[in-house]
């Protein structure tokens, strides 16, 4: 065993047991402290989109949005949009009353949208539409749909 490898072992001992005692607190301050009280909306539930054309680096404005809802096995479409110079929704997709528990689809078409933009792609083109599919639970609470993509590739989170 060669001198160096005595302190790199005493300092991974040191850390697996300071984690340990940090997990050990974690756990007893969970147990002692009072069930949370349920978190207040701040309003009525809604669904938003943002579309973000990170290839170009701008809003991803002008693509075609088709925003569907699973009903008895298949998406029936609600809605077709072209998203604004922001690259969203004039308005909120779902809102209120309108909006439920149930699983969606956000249709985009990324291909069309490059081909508008001029832009040189591959006969046929990678990415042709892009569904993103997406299922709420609590409709009273606020959903927003962050939407990254380019000719070769797309992804998407719940943001804020």
């Amino acid at each position: 065993m060669s001198t160096n490898d005595l302190p790199r072992r005493k300092f991974i001992a040191t850390g697996l047991a300071l984690g340990a005692s940090v997990i050990a607190a974690g756990e007893a301050m969970a147990q002692a402290a009072p069930a949370a009280a349920p978190a207040k909306n701040s309003g009525p539930g809604r669904l938003t989109m943002h579309a973000i054309d990170v290839w170009r680096g701008l809003p991803a404005s002008g693509i075609r949005v088709d925003v569907s809802k699973l009903e008895g096995g298949t998406y029936r479409l609600v809605q077709s949009f072209e998203a604004n110079k922001g690259g969203r929704s004039e308005k909120p997709l779902f809102e209120g009353e309108n909006f439920a528990r149930g699983s969606y689809e956000i249709l985009l078409h990324v291909e069309e949208h490059y081909a508008k933009l001029g832009a040189q792609m591959p006969n046929p083109a990678f990415l042709t539409d892009v569904p993103i599919r997406f299922s709420i639970d609590d409709p009273s609470q606020r959903y927003h749909i962050a939407i990254l993509l380019t000719p070769w590739s797309y992804s998407y989170y719940r943001g804020s």
